[in-house]
């Protein structure tokens, strides 16, 4: 009979406990961050894992992330790529943002993921950020006629 009186017994539990601690400390919290801000500050939001909420909209080789309330003009470029997981019609909210997607249709989404702004540029066609998706935390109908 093993007993937790045992050295080893406790050294082992102990280890179990320390590294389950260590898993959960090393996946950041996300930042809350309106999508705009997170454009006109790009270098404050590089490589952090942000909460945005936006529209997706697909194209012929990528899918793009946008807000509405932030318009680009001709001297700042606001291009995002959208990376979704590969898992990510298993996700919960993923069979709806599929549904949109599938039918070429834009999205409003609130997502959690990776915000990326480095020199080059991303993706097929040259976006200027990119926004690594890990979760899709809503999906509904994107505002009447937006259109990226």
């Amino acid at each position: 009979m093993i007993s937790s009186e045992n050295p080893l017994v406790r050294t082992f539990m102990l280890a179990v406990i320390l590294q389950a601690a260590a898993s959960a400390q090393t996946r950041p919290e996300p930042v809350a961050a309106d999508l705009c801000d997170v454009f006109v500050s790009p270098a404050a939001y590089n490589q952090r894992v942000v909460s945005v909420e936006g529209v997706l909209s697909p194209s012929v080789h990528s899918l793009f992330l946008s807000s509405p309330s932030c318009k680009p003009k001709e001297d700042l470029d606001l291009t995002t790529e959208a990376v979704l997981p590969s898992s990510w019609e298993s996700l919960p909210n993923g069979k709806q943002l599929r549904k949109f997607l599938h039918r070429g249709k834009s999205a409003s989404v609130k997502l959690i993921g990776t915000f990326e702004a480095d020199a080059h540029r991303y993706g097929p066609d040259g976006a200027r950020f990119r926004f690594v998706v890990t979760e899709i935390s809503s999906v509904e109908k994107a505002p009447p006629g937006f259109h990226l």
